[in-house]
């Protein structure tokens, strides 16, 4: 009787969150692999860490992007001048920044990911 009690419970939980995947399955892969955007949030929450590097299939570098916390683009802009870029300017209409090294001029697309976190797309 135990067993067939357990085998419910666990289908019952199963298929509900079944259902609940499909149904928001647009939200949840939004950004491919919800899995590479749950560790880059995890390191940033128990790390206590101000920038994560996200990993994906679209890479750069074996980079997708870089996570940080909605809206403060600095340690992004403090990374990128260490390795000698100039920070021009945000353009936060069309969503960017723009960085100069030499003659070369850089824009770098960022996206609010959720109400807490921004992705910066390298």
């Amino acid at each position: 009787m135990l067993k067939s009690k357990t085998f419910i419970i666990t289908m019952g939980v199963i298929s509900i969150l079944s259902i609940f995947i499909i149904s928001k399955k647009d939200v949840i892969f939004q950004e491919e692999n919800p899995v590479s955007m749950a560790i880059a949030m995890s390191k940033m929450i128990f790390q206590d860490r101000e920038i994560a590097e996200v990993k994906g299939s679209e890479e750069v570098g074996g980079v997708y992007g870089y996570l940080v916390k909605r809206g403060e683009m600095d340690p992004y802009i403090k990374m990128m001048e260490k390795e000698g870029w100039r920070f021009v300017e945000r353009d936060e209409i069309g969503n960017s920044l723009r960085f100069e090294k030499g003659n070369t001029t850089q824009s770098i697309a960022y996206q609010f990911y959720t109400r807490w976190y921004t992705i910066i797309y390298s």
